[in-house]
């Protein structure tokens, strides 16, 4: 059964974050910030190697700036769309992976995927970061009860309520209209939060596994989230008795993903020799290809190896770095009608480019959109056949 994707709004903040265009501003605003506090909470539980490890495969970019991608790629990359959720039965006391998460398609089997290819230093440093990035989201997304528990209404999702005098659901409730109720800022948020955290057994609340932690939180939505009044009105008293609920969900999230990484990336250096293999020699500017996401808005040189190259019906030709659609890290841009400078650009494929320009974020990925050859450098000739 596929649900809707709302964000893991947890008390404190909405842990999951729905693409802004799906919604109006203000509610865009704290569904991302879940997703931000979770990350914010397991940045400073990180060992200094996790750290330096994390920043690195991120291009610079922070746990809280990456906590989004997830959901700001699912428009073009459908196939991850059920690894935001597991449909968990109500009744349900134990999660059953035949029932739950048939083929694979889950977020239980996508978080334990993700943790292998980031503690692996024989998958490349383009398939790590990837894996890096999922896991920030997922293990976020885990920690909202309606994202594990189903009642045969998508999560929720079917589930119509009145909170606080307005018609809505009860997924959107906890993907972030709780977090609304809450009337703190982020800052103020964080701050309670970190709070809380010193009067806890943090090491005691890392424990476990993905499906303990799911078992957890479905027991959060039996117990709190689906007890609702007849009349479906929600009013304080549903807001005061969730309250503890999120704040416990966001404050383990960050906990267990802290863990997770401190694990994962335990031995990132030992493959460090690898790794420096991708880095780029270059003036000022310059950059590696799955740096471009930390650049977005500044105007650099990006290099990188080209895996693919390609052209719409219309004309506009894409050259995709470091994998093939949709899993590029950077593209390249001709836009339709492709000049006919552009015809040459299939000799790309496989070779190390620099590409000059102004760095952009279109519907989730990164680009340059090219103006002129010019703006191509090629720093590695093809093999002679």
């Amino acid at each position: 059964m596929l649900r809707q994707h709302c964000l893991l709004p947890l008390a404190a903040a909405a842990l999951l974050a729905v693409p802004a265009h799906a919604l109006d501003g203000a509610r865009a605003r704290w569904w991302d910030l879940g997703h931000r506090l979770v990350a914010r909470l397991a940045e400073p539980l990180l060992t200094p190697e996790a750290r330096a490890a994390a920043r690195d495969l991120l291009g610079g970019q922070s746990l809280a700036d990456a906590s989004v991608w997830a959901d700001n790629i699912r428009h073009y990359r459908r196939d991850t769309d059920k690894l935001h959720f597991v449909n968990i039965p109500l009744a349900a006391t134990s999660y059953d992976s035949a029932r739950d998460c048939p083929r694979g398609e889950c977020i239980i089997a996508a978080i334990e995927r993700d943790r292998r290819i980031l503690a692996d230093t024989a998958a490349s440093p383009d398939e790590r970061a990837e894996a890096l990035r999922f896991l920030i989201h997922f293990i976020g997304d885990l920690h909202q009860p309606l994202h594990v528990a189903d009642d045969g209404d998508r999560g929720g999702n079917q589930r119509h309520v009145i909170f606080l005098g307005r018609p809505t659901d009860l997924h959107k409730v906890w993907d972030g209209e709780l977090v609304e109720a809450s009337g703190m800022t982020g800052d103020q948020y964080l701050a309670y939060l970190r709070a809380r955290m010193k009067t806890m057994d943090l090491r005691a609340l890392g424990r476990g596994t993905p499906a303990a932690w799911a078992m957890e939180e479905h027991r959060a939505a039996v117990e709190y989230a689906y007890k609702l009044p007849r009349d479906g009105q929600l009013g304080r008293a549903y807001v005061q008795a969730s309250r503890p609920v999120i704040d416990h969900a966001l404050i383990a999230a960050g906990v267990r993903l802290a863990t997770v990484l401190n694990q994962a990336l335990a031995g990132y250096h030992a493959a460090a020799a690898a790794m420096a293999a991708d880095t780029v020699a270059g003036p000022p500017g310059t950059i590696t290809d799955r740096e471009a996401l930390a650049h977005v808005g500044q105007t650099v040189t990006v290099v990188g190896t080209v895996a693919e190259v390609s052209r719409s019906r219309k004309g506009t030709v894409y050259v995709n770095f470091g994998a093939r659609f949709p899993r590029q890290t950077f593209t390249a841009v001709a836009l339709a009608p492709a000049p006919a400078w552009t015809e040459g650009l299939d000799s790309l494929e496989g070779r190390r480019v620099g590409v000059r320009g102004r760095i952009v974020r279109y519907q989730g990925r990164v680009e340059i959109v090219l103006q002129g050859a010019d703006q191509l450098v090629v720093t590695q000739p093809a093999e002679a056949p």
